[in-house]
């Protein structure tokens, strides 16, 4: 039944794209604390983009594939038709953050800019929900055409 399994796709888009603005959300309140490590908030920045672009090809039936890289995210994404937030240069630098650094300390001589992470990973939630969203809003119904005339 076509209807069942567009509302199964339904609610696991709309789950995950909870879990991206949990990620999100805690990103939002640690951003500025200097006792928070920058591996910390790029994992979540990471994670609250991938778990966006899932949600918005699980919202369209489409098989992705079980991978923390960003940059095969972005172009599935784009094969699938969809315009992306940001360009593909914006997040594939953050796949770091979902294993390498997850684990190890990052070190980088400018620093991680939260602030610009952060600004990207709410397009992208922003952008998730907009497409799960817009695909869930009944077409409208032209009834006059539907009836004969008598």
């Amino acid at each position: 039944m076509a209807d069942s399994r567009e509302m199964r796709q339904q609610e696991l888009a709309r789950l995950l794209l909870q879990k991206a603005r949990q990620d999100l959300d805690l990103v939002v309140r640690v951003a500025d604390s200097e006792a928070i490590a920058d591996e910390i908030i790029g994992f979540h920045i990471q994670q609250a983009i991938e778990k966006a672009i899932k949600a918005s090809l699980t919202r369209l039936g489409i098989q992705y594939e079980f991978t923390h890289d960003l940059s095969i995210l972005y172009r599935q994404t784009e094969n699938s038709g969809l315009t992306l937030p940001a360009s593909i240069d914006a997040v594939e630098e953050l796949t770091v953050f979902a294993v390498q650094f997850r684990y190890l300390l990052y070190q980088e001589e400018q620093g991680f800019d939260r602030t610009a992470g952060l600004n990207l990973a709410e397009k992208f939630v922003d952008w998730a929900e907009s497409v799960i969203e817009s695909l869930v809003q009944p077409s409208p119904k032209n009834n006059d055409n539907d009836q004969s005339a008598d």
